[in-house]
């Protein structure tokens, strides 16, 4: 799984940091008014997808992973065409529903369709552990993202329709530069069977994921709904700093934790699924504990360096609030949800969703008119971490996943070995250069390794002997 790992990781590491730059960039040349319409744009862009093509992409990996000679792209893509002409639809009934989002509400819907194809793809990838391909993809989809924002807001003066354009047209290029792998032949034909099955697994998938879609975004349009398109830009240039830290090592971890165990599930190798599980809990949370810890420390460095002098102040308290939530939030999606796929439990999900769903609303309602945007951060914390608790108590109506206490006791002593150096060091170093926040995270992540090397997290000791091993035996063997 290492092998995987290192690709997906690498992937979502090099989307993270183009990601990164985008927010360093666009928080500068935008205002949080203009940022604001790109949040909102992009939030019903990912609900909008999220509802038509949510079946499509959960069924990919759980019809293919275990039987590679299963194929269901032309039956896919024969769906997805026949979704187009609901494009006039969506428009004229979400702008009756809000009016105020009219003026960039098409291109957030032809948005939503580039996110559902390309989704498709790297699921096809996925699947069939195409790796490489997963690896460029990712890549170039984000290149493209930020040069076409470059062109469309500086040249053209497109402001945040700008980038909700360009980011549309990242997912449109990328998808026809791999379309010759993707639809590579021998091709199956349209299966009516399979398209039935790929509905009756996928749309209660679909209900689920469009519930934590909502979940994911239900604070951003609660802001901009109280607040206003400023404080919404504020709120969500701050959550995608935090998204590009702490969402991509996190994905990338679980893109290979649910192929590898639909695979031993369908072997019935029920010991190694269990052993799969809890190293990919120890990988998981080895590497976001101290992004997270990390973040809360050097928080308010960070966003004098990053983000726009509009951002700052309010960013500076929201950041390890939402850094936080994104943890619980990960665990849940990357681990929990892998029990409920391997069964096809798309109803255990749901109710998970829900559950999640109502606490964040009510919290919402309750925190952002007392205390504005952290309020809505503080009510993510508590709807998500809700949503860890609910959903491993609901895992063992599907697949039970062990519990291990050692990993969490492992990854709890190597963030405080490293938080401890971390906050003495950003302390004695007062000023907001680069050298006063880079100098901190040097030490942090010397201080981890040197913990994690001790404790043997995720077997990093044992795998570095084994290759001094294999290394030394080398000459012998030839």
């Amino acid at each position: 799984m290492i092998r995987q790992v290192s690709s997906y990781l690498l992937a979502n590491i090099v989307s993270a940091i183009l990601g990164f730059v985008s927010v360093v960039i666009f928080t500068r040349l935008l205002g949080p008014a203009e940022y604001g319409v790109y949040i909102i744009g992009f939030s019903i862009a990912a609900m909008t997808s999220a509802v038509l093509f949510g079946w499509i992409k959960s069924s990919v990996v759980p019809f293919t992973a275990h039987d590679q000679s299963a194929d269901l792209r032309i039956t896919a893509g024969l769906a997805f065409v026949a979704l187009i002409p609901l494009v006039p639809v969506l428009y004229v009934g979400i702008s009756a529903f809000a009016p105020q989002y009219a003026p960039y509400l098409l291109p957030a819907i032809l948005l939503a369709y580039g996110i559902g194809f390309f989704e498709f793809y790297l699921e096809v990838f996925r699947a069939r552990q195409q790796t490489g391909a997963y690896l460029w993809a990712t890549i170039i989809r984000a290149a493209a993202a930020l040069t076409l924002s470059l062109l469309l807001i500086t040249v053209f003066g497109l402001g945040g329709v700008g980038l909700i354009l360009s980011v549309m047209a990242s997912y449109l290029v990328t998808s026809i530069v791999f379309a010759a792998l993707l639809w590579r032949r021998p091709l199956k034909p349209l299966d009516p069977a399979l398209l039935k099955a790929m509905l009756v697994f996928g749309l209660p998938m679909t209900v689920s994921g469009a519930v934590f879609v909502l979940q994911t975004m239900l604070d951003r349009f609660v802001v901009a709904g109280t607040m206003g398109e400023h404080s919404a830009g504020i709120y969500g240039a701050s959550a995608d700093l935090v998204r590009q830290i702490i969402l991509f090592p996190g994905v990338a971890i679980g893109t290979a934790v649910a192929p590898i165990a639909v695979q031993l599930l369908a072997r019935n190798e029920r010991a190694e699924l269990d052993r799969h599980l809890v190293d990919s809990t120890e990988l998981l949370l080895g590497i976001l504990a101290p992004a997270v810890a990390g973040l809360a420390i050097i928080a308010s460095k960070l966003v004098f360096l990053v983000l726009g002098e509009d951002f700052r102040l309010e960013a500076a308290g929201l950041i390890p609030l939402i850094a936080l939530a994104w943890l619980f939030r990960s665990f849940s999606y990357q681990l929990l949800h892998v029990s409920f796929q391997i069964r096809k439990a798309p109803g255990l999900m749901l109710a998970q969703g829900l559950v999640i769903l109502a606490i964040n609303a009510l919290a919402l309602f309750i925190l952002v008119p007392r205390f504005g945007l952290m309020g809505a951060a503080s009510a993510l914390i508590i709807s998500e971490a809700s949503g860890v608790v609910i959903g491993y108590f609901l895992t063992r109506r599907a697949y039970p996943l062990p519990v291990d206490p050692r990993p969490l006791a492992k990854v709890g002593l190597a963030t405080l070995g490293m938080a401890v150096p971390t906050i003495l060091v950003d302390r004695a170093m007062p000023g907001m250069g680069a050298f006063d926040i880079g100098l901190p995270i040097l030490v942090g992540i010397l201080a981890y390794g040197l913990c994690a090397y001790g404790l043997d997290l995720a077997r990093v000791r044992s795998r570095l002997k084994l290759l001094r091993m294999r290394s030394t035996s080398l000459p012998a063997g030839q």
